[in-house]
Parts: structure tokens; sequence; C-alpha cells
């Protein structure tokens, strides 16, 4: 029922299946709870950026004073110099208020350049701030495709031992939940250097289904895996005490990660590199969706990105999270295919 009520709220329903929602929420208070918690979740999504940069105050009247400013010296200059040369090719030249002059156009240019200076930088600020909240709302959709995974199957992706983690895109395709063409835009964050390199061209993400994935080896099997879950990392799960790698539980909990932002060798302590190595977008199972500086559990002894044994590998334990890279695999040890 979540994806009929997460529909609801992004107004997808067509009239007749709105309207048995509404008839089940006027019917069940349960149902009730769980839109408003589901329209909390969206909410808190969209406050998450920072406010967009604004002009400096009194911009206007400080451009004008400034053009004023400008066109009185070049006048004066004209007064002083009568012989100086002008755009128009009358010997009047500076003598007229009709033709402009060399000073007036450096004047006009100057102008012209300070508002520059002044509008760019917001301008690109609020392009940024676009980004990342398109960032955010990839997120989301590739976590809800996820709830509704759990909700058809009780579980979630599971990744075993030979596969790696980015397989879960593969799953959510081979089961209808999202496309391929889906997929490849929503495992890319736009304000990331992949972003770039799809959008020109260099780099391609290519979801496979299970028949192409386990055919396709060697170099381009590498690259494949490498790509396939783009700028986000999932959960590998983690060791058994007979030694099997078993997923987490999906509790719809406001703390166990869902998925993040990838980790990078590059960065600090392993640290996503996605956002200038700042912090990691972060997407918790109950799908909030938060911007974290650091990269370890509210407590500090779990490293979100590394298990207990320090490696980029399955959890030791139940509560041992590991957000992994769409190449890594649950085994360390584990050759690629």
């Amino acid at each position: 029922m979540r994806e009929q009520l997460l529909a609801y709220l992004l107004n997808d329903l067509d009239p007749a299946e709105r309207q048995s929602v509404e008839d089940a929420l006027a019917d069940d208070p349960a149902l009730v709870e769980e839109l408003d918690h589901l329209r909390s979740c969206l909410e808190t999504s969209s406050k998450e950026a920072e406010p967009a940069a604004t002009p400096p105050t009194k911009l206007a009247s400080r451009t004008c004073s400034f053009v004023e400013h400008a066109i009185k010296r070049s006048r004066s200059f004209c007064i002083s110099a009568p012989h100086v040369a002008s755009l128009s090719e009358s010997r009047d030249g500076c003598t007229s208020r009709r033709r402009w002059t060399y000073a007036d156009l450096g004047a006009a240019i100057c102008v012209l350049l300070a508002l520059g200076a002044l509008v760019m930088p917001a301008l690109r600020e609020n392009r940024d701030e676009a980004r990342l909240l398109q960032c955010q709302a990839n997120q989301f959709r590739v976590g809800t495709a996820l709830t509704q995974f759990n909700e058809r199957f009780r579980r979630l992706p599971q990744i075993k031992p030979d596969q790696n983690a980015g397989y879960f895109v593969v799953e959510l395709y081979e089961n209808g939940i999202l496309t391929r063409e889906e997929l490849a835009e929503l495992v890319v964050c736009p304000a990331t250097i992949l972003a770039d390199q799809v959008a020109s061209g260099h780099i391609r993400i290519y979801i496979p289904n299970r028949e192409e994935y386990l055919a396709i080896d060697g170099a381009a099997g590498n690259v494949l895996r490498k790509l396939m879950a783009g700028d986000y990392a999932y959960n590998l799960g983690y060791r058994t005490p007979s030694g099997q790698i078993q997923q987490i539980q999906f509790e719809g909990s406001s703390h166990l990660p869902l998925l993040s932002d990838a980790p990078s060798m590059a960065g600090a302590g392993y640290q996503s590199t996605n956002h200038g190595g700042c912090g990691q977008y972060v997407l918790f199972q109950d799908l909030s969706c938060r911007f974290i500086r650091c990269y370890q559990a509210k407590s500090q002894q779990d490293h979100w990105y590394l298990n207990d044994d320090g490696q980029p590998a399955a959890g030791c334990r139940a509560t041992d999270i590991v957000l992994a890279p769409s190449e890594a695999t649950p085994v360390v040890d584990v050759s690629t295919k």
C-alpha cells in the first residue's frame, strides 16, 4: 500500500485510483499515519538544502548611481578634451550628447562587468542547489523502489559472495520495479563528476539483466560492475557465524541507512568525494535523506563504509552496517569474474 500512498502524495494516480486511496484512508487510521509519515519525509527532503544565495542589498540603487557617475565623468572628460576621437565620423564628437565616445563605451563595459560579477555567483549557487535537490530526489526514488521490493519479497535485494554491491539494480530491473532507462538516470547524482562524464558522452550507465550480468566478464565486466550503481553505495549485508552472507532486515528505521553516496579511497577515512569530500547524502530505511558530514553512526562505533575489521566488505555481525560502492563484493578475497 505504501506505493499507492507515495503515488497519491506525488499526484500520480488517475481519479479512480485516487478515490480508492481516499476511501481506504477514511476507513483505516493506520494508513493516515503512514501517509503523514511519508509526507513529512518528502518535506524533510526538500528542506535539506541551504537557502539560495540572494544579491546584495540595494544592488539596483547602487548600480544606477554607478552608471550615473560614470556618465558624468565621461561628459566632463569630453568637455575638457574636445578633440578626443569618437566612434562617430563627425568631427564634433564629444560636443554632441547623442554620440557615444570610447569613454562612454568603457563605462558601459565596466557596468556590465560589475553586474556580471554580482549575478554570476548567485546563478551558480542556484544551479548547484538545484543539482543537490535532484540528487536527493534520485536517492528517494531508488529507496522507494527498494521498499517496494521489500514489500513484495519480505526482504531487501541480497548480494551474494560472487556478486557486487551494484547488483541490487539488476534485481529492481528484473522484477519490473524500475526500467533500465529509469535506473540509469536515477543512479547518477547531477552534482558529481560522473554526471558530467555521462552528459558529455564519455561514460554510459548500462543496467544489465541476469543473463547479461553473468555473460560479461574480463575488462568489460569490471567496467560494468563499477558503473551499474552509479554514484551510490548499497548495503553488503553481514557474515553469519557459519560464514554465510545475510542481508540486514528492513525495519523502516530512521537510523539504519539504505543507500548513500558511494565512498572513495581518495577521501579521508574512505569518505565520499561526491560533494567535495565535505560529507555524503544518506537515505535511511524510513526514506528520510540527510546530509551527514561524518561517516559513522551516532554511536561513533560503526563505520558505515568499513566493517569492524576495517575492510569494505560484509559486516562482521548483524549490526555492523557496511555501505559499499558498486564494484565491491561482500567478501574481499573473492576475485572478480
